[in-house]
């Protein structure tokens, strides 16, 4: 991958599992915030990261708690986001988990999950700054990478 193809995606704000479960399911209680939040971005016109291991666990996750049709609607309106130009998706692959990985041992106070990690990684090597999360972990990122900006901040 070239620089420029690696910066494609600087402005793109990256979604973690825990905003698209909360923004999925009106039960859960960051569902108003989560709306919002997506809501505010569209009206700025910002577009949206995420990998296929979210959508995965995601859909798992939606089908288990809200049923087999909530989990296909999610994975239409993900489809729908990406023909629109609105979501770009990271496939997963060996050299992401390689990473995701050395990660792992490099800051092994940060207690990442090995999907926490893969995150991370897809983060700094798209230079990606804004991720949108519920995840509390995901907070210890700025004290890797100064530029990015974790949403909502701690209150």
């Amino acid at each position: 991958m070239n620089q420029e193809q690696r910066w494609e995606y600087e402005q793109h704000v990256f979604l973690d599992e825990s905003a698209l479960r909360a923004f999925m399911n009106a039960d859960d209680p960051q569902y108003a915030k989560a709306r919002s939040f997506f809501l505010d971005l569209h009206d700025l016109d910002r577009c949206f990261l995420t990998t296929s291991y979210i959508v995965f666990d995601t859909h798992e996750w939606l089908r288990d708690n809200c049923g087999y049709t909530h989990a296909e609607y999610f994975l239409n309106a993900i489809e729908k986001a990406i023909a629109n130009g609105r979501l770009a998706l990271i496939s997963g692959n060996g050299q992401l988990e390689q990473e995701a990985k050395n990660l792992l041992s490099q800051v092994p106070d940060f207690r990442f999950s090995l999907g926490e990690a893969v995150t991370a990684v897809v983060m700094f090597t798209y230079r990606i700054r804004r991720i949108f999360t519920f995840n509390q972990a995901f907070h210890k990122l700025p004290t890797l990478y100064d530029e990015i900006k974790v949403i909502p901040s701690i209150q």
